[in-house]
This record gives structure tokens, sequence and C-alpha cells, in this order.
């Protein structure tokens, strides 16, 4: 029998990071590497299956048949390795951390990123709150939070951008929203988003009214799915039952948006803990997420 090939960590960590950095020069920044040396992880890694695993469309990438069967092992392996090493070297920690968890992704991320945190560190307890990015970050500034995952506003510096993915309209796939005046959903002031989605409405060719508003992802959801308008939303929340708008309801291209981990004045052995791991479990849950309905969208090639 032949010499079999070895699925190296490394080159996996490498294919991971392009997905989730939206290409090969974005996860070279962050892999820190030349976009040379992550062209090269790719290749090998296609070399040991046999397959390419991605797909060059027009300036950006997507994965191949084999890079989706290759990415559900390639988390799974990543995982259970980090989970291995964090588990053999944790250290005793005990004491609360405070985190704040941004509104319109939570429900999906909480469960997941933190149940195994709190297995590995039991004596840790995590106080969590979800709230929109403006009021999150102004509780971390007055030191009542420790730690804060929201949207990058413009002008903030994170300490680690762990995701990044486009904004999208998005209505019922039940109604169409041809005619003016264009009924929108929104979330509050306070939402990062929400001013540069309505400086591109104004700016297009279409008059428009807010006729719904709620500081919660589920709220927005429902009055979506029901209907009531078409919203703004990251990739991460959008449900299969939504249909993606754009060009054919005349509306604006919106920017991409930036996912980030701020961390405050505190500091600890919990608090630091607890911020490795989520710059490891955040990218991971919503990679997981973004499969349903739509896929990640790379902007560069290598």
């Amino acid at each position: 029998m032949g010499s079999k090939l070895d699925l190296e960590l490394e080159l996996l960590r490498t294919f991971l990071a392009v997905l989730r950095h939206g290409g090969f020069t974005r996860a070279a920044s962050f892999l820190c590497k030349t976009q040379s040396t992550v062209s090269l992880h790719i290749r090998r890694l296609e070399e040991a299956v046999g397959h390419p695993l991605f797909q060059r469309k027009g300036r950006g990438v997507i994965l191949t048949e084999h890079g989706e069967i290759l990415r559900t092992y390639a988390e799974a392996m990543v995982g259970i390795n980090d989970e291995a090493l964090l588990k053999l070297h944790r250290p005793r920690l005990s004491g609360t951390v405070r985190l704040g968890i941004l509104e319109d992704f939570a429900p999906q991320l909480l469960p997941f990123a933190l149940r195994r945190f709190a297995d590995t560190y039991p004596a840790t307890r995590l106080d969590v709150k979800s709230a929109l990015t403006a009021n999150l970050l102004r509780e971390l500034e007055d030191g009542d939070l420790d730690l804060v995952i929201a949207r990058q506003p413009n002008g903030a510096t994170a300490d680690e951008i762990l995701w990044r993915e486009p904004l999208l309209w998005v209505g019922s796939r039940n109604h169409q929203f041809l005619s003016d005046p264009l009924p929108l959903v929104m979330f509050p002031a306070g939402c990062v988003y929400r001013p540069e989605a309505l400086k591109r409405i104004r700016q297009s060719a279409r008059s428009w009214e807010i006729v719904y508003t709620s500081t919660s992802l589920s709220g927005v959801q429902a009055a979506v799915t029901a209907g009531m308008g078409v919203s703004v939303l990251g990739q991460s929340a959008i449900l299969p039952e939504f249909a993606v708008l754009g060009t054919a309801e005349n509306l604006p291209k919106l920017p991409d948006t930036e996912i980030a981990l701020f961390l405050g004045t505190a500091r600890g052995d919990a608090i630091s803990a607890l911020a490795d791991y989520l710059v490891s479990a955040v990218p991971s849950a919503l990679t997981g997420h973004s499969r349903v309905g739509l896929k990640p969208i790379a902007n560069d090639v290598a």
C-alpha cells in the first residue's frame, strides 16, 4: 500500500482563516504570514486531499464541493486539538467575568461558544449581557463590563477582529418591495450599521419610511418574516425564509461589517482565558451558522 498523507493542523488553520476572513490577503494578515505562504499552505492541503478546495469567482473565491467537505472535518480537528490543549494546560481559575455580546448574534453564539468554556473552568462565573454595540462599548468604557463582542464602529479600535461579513438587504420571500415608500424595519440608534444603511438609502432613487423598530434581533426577524418591511442584517443573522434584495429592488450596495473583541481596563487570568477562548470559538460558531442559506463572501484571491 502507498503511504498516506496526513492533514496538518497548521494547513487546516490556514484553510479556515481564508474562509473566516474573506480571502487569502486578509487571512495572511490575520495569521501574520505572507500571502505567498498562505497560498503555499492551500496548495499543500490540496495535494494532500487530491482535489481543489477553492474556485475563483470574479475577484473572489468560493469553496468547491471537496472544500465544503473538508470544512466540516477541519473545524472538528482544530476544535478537538484546541480543546485538548486547553484542558491539559488550563490554570485553576475562579472569579466572575462580565461579558457583553451584541444582540443580533447572541442567540446562535451563546450556547455554542460559552458552554465549553464553562465546562473547562467550572469555578469561573460568567455574567453575560446582550445589547446594541453603542451601549455595550459605553459600559465597557465605564468599567461595567470586562469583555465585549460587538460590531466594529467607525473610528473604534478593537483588540481582535473575529469575523467579517457582508451587510445585506432582506425581506420576506412572500412579499415584493418594488413600490415607494419602501418600508424599513430597523434597530434603533446605537446600531452600528443603521447610520450607514440610512445614508445609502437617502442617496438612492427610492423614498422610504421606518415602519418598525426593535432592539431585539428576534423582533426584527419576526417583522421581516411577516412582510412588514425590509431590513439590513449581517449575513450571520439571516434566516432561510428571507430573500436577499438588491439591484432588482433598486437598493444600494452595503459595506461589509466586522465583529470584534474589545477588552476593558480590568485584567486577570479569568478575563485573559475567556478572551483567548473567544478568539478561537467565535469564528467557528459563526462559520457553522453561515452555512444556512448563504455562503461566506470572499473578496480577494491568492
